[in-house]
């Protein structure tokens, strides 16, 4: 019963407004490679750099924006920040950790970005296990599962949908699947350190534009 208790009041500080009550802080972090500046710039109209071949954050970047037209929306402005990827190389893993450790404390939001045509998350584990003590109980975790487009097609599944811009019935298919493998990995991982439910794994391609709502409104309800 008390620990009922206790989770159901970690589950309701989790929408409160930060003790910044004027800004919500808003991280993207994740792999180098998987589309977080992209899904920034499909996200919210921005011009951040992005590049195929090699990484473009090398240091914090952020952008203030305006709130929702919401008279429910709590805060006078949305700082949405794109952290540099991990795993370009060890160098970078740790001089990056300086920015990771200054960033995350202050974030009401992390969207770890991560890509839904792999099987590997063990960067995303290693950084998550290194990550964690940072996390403060009312943080508000989504993992980004963006690269829809690409699910299955390694493995023979029909392709993405391009003219309607949905995923094929194949990949509609396979994207609980992927959905239940991800959140296994993460909520192992968190271990309570902050709620963690099945619908904070969002599918969607920055590329196409499926599923940017709803992550949209996920990042920005905070539910």
């Amino acid at each position: 019963m008390v620990q009922e208790t206790l989770r159901y009041l970690a589950k309701i500080r989790r929408y409160l407004p930060s003790s910044n009550k004027d800004t919500l802080t808003i991280l993207f972090f994740g792999k180098t490679g998987v589309g977080k500046s992209s899904t920034l710039n499909a996200l919210f109209g921005l011009n951040l750099a992005t590049d195929n071949a090699v990484a473009c954050t090398k240091k914090p970047q952020f952008v203030d924006l305006d709130p929702p037209n919401s008279s429910n929306f709590p805060y006078q402005k949305v700082r949405v920040v794109d952290l540099p990827g991990i795993g370009e190389s060890l160098t970078d893993d740790k001089k990056y950790m300086a920015y990771y450790k200054k960033w995350i404390p202050q974030a009401d939001a992390l969207v770890w970005v991560t890509q839904a045509d792999t099987r590997a998350y063990k960067r995303d584990e290693i950084f998550l296990k290194k990550l964690k003590p940072l996390f403060k109980p009312s943080l508000f975790l989504i993992v980004a599962l963006n690269k829809i487009d690409c699910l299955g097609v390694y493995e023979g599944e029909n392709t993405f949908n391009i003219d309607s811009r949905e995923p094929s019935d194949d990949q509609t298919r396979l994207i609980p699947e992927k959905i239940d493998d991800v959140y296994g990995i993460f909520h192992r991982v968190i271990n309570g350190k902050v709620i963690f439910e099945k619908d904070q794994v969002v599918p969607y391609t920055s590329v196409y534009g499926w599923g940017l709502e709803h992550l949209k409104m996920k990042v920005l309800s905070r539910s």
